[in-house]
């Protein structure tokens, strides 16, 4: 019996010794540590998926099925949430491997950000607007951890950043207009657009990825990811080794101004992409070319997407002053304020509008990839 029950102290004082270990080292120093635990974790549901993504849009409200879904993933959720908080993300790619890299499973956190989003909408409908508004905060700073040195990773990014601008959009059309919580959510919004959250590391990356694969010695692998395009094919095959060369400067030098335009206003960075490849395509016949027209990615669409995200994050936060003032006078303004957060396709203040139960701001200027002017819809709770 005493043998037993020293057996019993010493399992009961591990058990014990174990848990004051796993207290003191949660969470890690290492945001990327929770995301790939809750990307492992977390199953998504196809059916599920499109009844958020309906949610998430306003075309339903939460339901019973989604409060259970949401409920049943509640520690992905938590897990997810606690990395957000913290500073440090670093996903463990190895960079030099070029475009044979491993990347994170970027469309698991998509999936995820979806249930938090589905969280909001559900807090939000629940009354408790400041912990819904805390969960589109959460998004924002998960768009900047995703956001890494890769293309790809800042277009994941800039899909979640949309999402939480979507969100809060939505729940601040519903909560009344109460300063403080208004107040709050100025000073945290200010304070997570702090959080570098840029495209350049992306482009830079990107350029030395291509930099590093193209290259004489991988001539064969490089002509085979271009076998349904015969001619290029071809070219790649009988280039020699000068030739190379010539094509890694011409698309070095290329790249270089094009990133020199990604820093320009809308306007004018998109008049330099242009020029640059009207240029390029003239010179068809010119072989050191060929690097550039294979493998430069749509730089002019990429470059749209960036004003139009930041665009959408200056509607929010000049929506934000216009609530402030309708929650002090009781009444939205009849002119825009002056010195609000502007329209980044035009560098100009938004076009505001009053309807009849809310306000649009509207862009001056053209995305001229798509060919659209957008506008963004701000609903007021009477």
């Amino acid at each position: 019996m005493k043998a037993s029950n020293n057996h019993k102290l010493i399992l009961v004082t591990t058990a014990f010794l174990l848990t004051a270990i796993f207290a003191y080292s949660y969470p890690p120093d290492n945001a990327a540590v929770l995301y790939y635990k809750a990307a492992t974790l977390y199953e998504a549901d196809g059916k599920m998926w499109n009844m958020l993504s309906d949610l998430r849009s306003g075309r339903i409200e939460p339901n019973e099925t989604i409060r259970n879904y949401i409920n049943e993933n509640r520690f992905v959720i938590e897990t997810v949430l606690d990395a957000a908080e913290l500073k440090n993300c670093d996903w463990g790619i190895d960079y030099s491997r070029g475009m044979e890299a491993k990347l994170p499973p970027l469309t698991s956190f998509r999936n995820i950000a979806f249930l938090i989003a589905a969280d909001a909408k559900i807090l939000a409908e629940d009354g408790d607007y400041k912990a819904a508004l805390g969960r589109c905060m959460s998004l924002s700073k998960i768009a900047r951890h995703v956001n890494d040195r890769i293309l790809v990773s800042y277009l994941v990014g800039i899909a979640i950043q949309g999402m939480a601008n979507g969100c809060i959009t939505q729940i601040m059309a519903d909560m009344p207009q109460d300063m403080e919580t208004l107040t709050w959510l100025k000073n945290r919004l200010i304070e997570i657009d702090s959080i570098p959250f840029s495209l350049k590391p992306a482009l830079l990356e990107e350029r030395e990825v291509v930099l590093t694969t193209f290259t004489f010695e991988n001539k064969s692998e490089i002509a085979s990811m271009f076998e349904p395009d015969k001619a290029m094919n071809e070219k790649i095959i009988n280039a020699d080794e000068a030739l190379f060369e010539r094509s890694r400067k011409y698309f070095r030098d290329f790249y270089s101004e094009i990133i020199e335009a990604f820093d320009m206003p809308y306007v004018q960075g998109q008049a330099v992409m242009t020029e640059l490849f009207d240029e390029m395509f003239k010179d068809a016949n010119n072989p050191d070319t060929i690097l550039t027209r294979a493998l430069m990615p749509a730089v002019g669409k990429v470059f749209a997407l960036s004003k139009r995200i930041e665009t959408h994050d200056n509607a929010v936060m000049a929506a934000i002053e216009l609530y402030m003032i309708k929650a002090k006078t009781g009444k939205l303004p009849e002119e825009l304020p002056a010195g609000l957060p502007g329209d980044l396709f035009s560098d100009e203040d938004f076009e505001y509008q009053i309807i009849d139960d809310g306000f649009i701001l509207r862009c001056r200027g053209k995305d001229f990839t798509n060919d659209e002017v957008y506008e963004y819809e701000f609903k007021v709770n009477k």
